[in-house]
């Protein structure tokens, strides 16, 4: 046997070898943190789900930290819920893949990265915004929807992002911004206001021996929120609030099996896939895809910009006798090779229907589009 071969088979033993142990360290680090995860859930009287289904958490994986404008692969696990100091209360991981195209250019796709998320609940709805303790650099090249509520220390410390101003600073100020600003937890984790929930999130994988903790600074904020009233026209300044409602005027006008979503900086118009309607399109072996439209807001300027997004749509059987099929909303794919047919006259199937509502709503709220 010659040197060189008797090189090449130590090199392949040793590759092996490596190989075998990482995945021998991996399996018995991951039996160890489903231990930890059904010892946490059952002493909290908790659910453990080690593989849910998107649709669980999926009002939680939008916005930050996913990247804006951007398709990503979204796969969530150790998915653990149930109810913490009297308010409903979850945490997961989610893995995120960057989705490249052809011909993008792309460096950084599928590459993984490992988010942990925790949420609990709020005693009302806020509005949906984000906050993040940042530098002074990071505010210096804040983005066109960042606001301000008011409070000179806070809005010194903090980057609050949405579109909703009013909400932010009727939910801020006051008891919470204090909290914020004296508390050196809310310097470790992004906060984002979703609706009637409060969520917490950092790069890095989840680790069940950090759920209480930060579900416990997560109930704190929830208890400084003041208490709910009338929201006072603001003096100066424009956060789409206007935009907001005249785009749900307009959607209910048209009594379209649509629904507007509201996130930090945009109006997305999205099917209602609850609606019967969309069943007998889409639940017998139809149209299996749908269109969803994505209107970026710019609230300085007061401009919308739209675009069209294609998504498929997951067709699965009711479970009991008698019940129809269930819809949900499945990824993003490319637009060639799918084109259904334009008609003003069913918004089904009108590409245009989305982007052209949120157009008439933002001329009445004296927005450009």
């Amino acid at each position: 046997m010659s040197d060189g071969m008797r090189e090449f088979i130590v090199t392949a033993v040793i590759v092996v070898l490596f190989i075998s142990l990482s995945s021998l360290w991996r399996r018995r680090k991951r039996r160890r943190q489903l231990g930890k995860y059904q010892e946490f859930t059952k002493r909290l009287g908790w659910q453990y789900v080690e593989r849910p289904r998107n649709g669980e958490v999926a009002r939680l994986m939008r916005d930050e930290p996913f990247p804006p404008g951007e398709a990503t692969k979204r796969r969530p696990s150790d998915y653990c819920h149930g109810t913490y100091r009297g308010r409903p209360a979850c945490s997961f991981e989610a893995t995120l893949t960057r989705l490249s195209f052809p011909g993008a250019g792309d460096d950084d796709s599928g590459k993984p990265t490992a988010v942990a998320f925790w949420a609990t609940q709020l005693p009302y709805a806020v509005g949906d915004f984000s906050v993040r303790h940042t530098n002074r650099v990071s505010r210096a090249f804040g983005g066109p929807d960042d606001l301000r509520i008011g409070h000179p220390e806070f809005d010194e410390q903090f980057t609050v992002r949405g579109l909703q101003e009013s909400a932010a600073v009727a939910a801020l100020r006051g008891p919470l911004a204090e909290f914020l600003l004296a508390d050196p937890r809310s310097r470790d984790f992004a906060l984002r206001f979703i609706g009637t929930e409060v969520m917490a999130w950092e790069k890095g994988e989840q680790s069940p021996d950090k759920i209480e903790a930060v579900l416990q600074f997560l109930g704190e904020i929830a208890d400084r929120l003041p208490v709910p009233a009338a929201v006072p026209a603001q003096a100066g300044g424009f956060a789409g609030d206007e935009l907001i409602r005249h785009a749900r005027a307009e959607l209910a006008a048209t009594r379209a099996p649509y629904r507007i979503e509201i996130s930090q900086s945009r109006l997305d118009v999205v099917p209602e896939l609850t609606d019967p309607r969309w069943q007998e399109v889409l639940g017998e072996g139809g149209q299996d895809r749908v269109y969803v439209w994505r209107i970026s807001c710019d609230p300085q300027k007061k401009r919308i910009t739209s675009s069209l997004r294609h998504h498929r749509v997951t067709v699965t059987d009711g479970g009991h006798p008698g019940n129809g099929p269930t819809l949900s909303l499945g990824g993003e794919f490319a637009q060639d090779g799918f084109g259904r047919r334009a008609s003003g006259a069913d918004p089904m199937s009108d590409p245009a229907f989305g982007s052209a509502l949120v157009g008439r709503a933002a001329a009445r709220a004296g927005w450009r589009s």
